[in-house]
This record gives structure tokens, C-alpha cells and sequence, in this order.
């Protein structure tokens, strides 16, 4: 049997000025529902610069690689260009030809510029990176490489 409200012991007295607050009350006093949303916002906030760093980290490893395979292109056409009877032609089209096979997307707007003298083949690829959003240009690319010509011992 449960006990009467009057077997429990007396009620204790309220305090004069305050009243009991209730379910709505709860917001008055800084409760949990002044930050009902916060999270919401807090990711709203959040995502777009993780979104934006996230991007740049994609776009900098594309840069790199177009870096890469720009230096990859600038060597063999210097390795090609050195070899006796030395040859700018030669040098060139073999730099060309690598671009072609390797980085037909990765490299836009490339150029190969070959220059030779009795001594060196000079090979020099300029070109743009591949962009991750679209309307706008990726990075620029420059990479050089510089091979003695050979020479036959005598």
C-alpha cells in the first residue's frame, strides 16, 4: 500500500520569489534547448572549409604529378636529343611522344622547347595542370632537363 501524501513528511516550504519552473521554464535558465540546432550550424560552418582544404590537397597531388610527368617528358627528349648524331628534331618529338603516351589529360596547353649546342641538349615543357573544377585553368607547370652530347672516344 502506498503511503498518503500525508504520512510522507512535511513538503518542503518554496522560496519566495521563484517560481517552479516547468518544461518552458527550462529555456529561461539557459537549458539544453538554447542550443538545440548548434551542431547543425557548427557543421554548416565546418564543412565548407574541410570541403575547401580537402580540394586544395586534390589540386597540389595534381600539380605535383603534372610536375613529374613534365620532368619525365623534359628527360627523355633529352636522353633521345644527346645521343650521337645529336638532334633537336629527335629530341623534341621524343619529348612529344612521352606527353602523348602519359599525360594526354593531366597536362593541357603543353609546349616542348629544345635547344641544343655542341655541348648540351636543353629540353623544356611548360604546360598547365589538370583542374579540378571546371572554368578554371590549373596550375602552371615548367620543368627543364639538360644532357651533355655525346661524344665518341677517340
Amino acid at each position: 500500500m502506498l503511503p498518503s501524501a500525508s504520512s510522507r513528511g512535511p513538503t518542503p516550504p518554496s522560496r519566495p520569489g521563484r517560481a517552479r519552473a516547468g518544461r518552458t521554464g527550462g529555456a529561461a535558465r539557459g537549458g539544453p534547448s538554447e542550443e538545440r540546432g548548434a551542431a547543425s550550424v557548427e557543421v554548416a560552418i565546418t564543412f565548407p572549409v574541410v570541403l575547401l582544404l580537402v580540394m586544395t590537397l586534390i589540386q597540389g597531388a595534381l600539380w605535383f604529378y603534372a610536375r613529374s610527368l613534365a620532368l619525365g617528358a623534359a628527360q627523355e627528349g633529352a636522353r633521345e636529343g644527346r645521343v650521337q648524331p645529336a638532334s633537336t628534331a629527335r629530341a623534341q618529338s621524343a619529348a612529344e611522344d612521352f606527353l602523348d603516351q602519359t599525360a594526354a589529360d593531366l597536362l593541357t596547353e603543353r609546349d616542348v622547347t629544345v635547344s641544343g649546342s655542341p655541348a648540351t641538349i636543353t629540353v623544356t615543357v611548360t604546360g598547365t595542370s589538370l583542374s579540378l573544377l571546371p572554368g578554371l585553368s590549373g596550375w602552371s607547370v615548367t620543368q627543364t632537363a639538360v644532357g651533355p652530347v655525346e661524344r665518341p672516344a677517340p
